[in-house]
């Protein structure tokens, strides 16, 4: 569990890597780059407007909850994004 209150928003040049190791390239362009929050990079899904939040070396998943950031499977935080 990550408290947000430890973690600004702050949007800099994309990093797309992260994303990139979890999606094909084609499913990668359904995707906007947001920024990041500490080690996180924040992506939103264009048509569910969902966040897929993945550390900077792509191996955790997060879900924002109640102000902070609660660490997931790739499994639950790919279904999030995607229902």
């Amino acid at each position: 569990m990550t408290d947000a209150g430890d973690l600004s928003m702050t949007v800099g040049e994309p990093n797309w890597a992260p994303l990139e190791s979890v999606l094909t390239r084609q499913e990668c362009a359904a995707y906007m780059y947001m920024g990041r929050a500490g080690n996180l990079e924040l992506y939103k899904h264009h048509e569910t407007r969902r966040y897929l939040n993945i550390s900077a070396d792509g191996s955790r998943f997060y879900l924002y909850r109640e102000g902070r950031y609660l660490e997931v499977t790739r499994a639950v935080a790919l279904q999030h994004v995607h229902h």
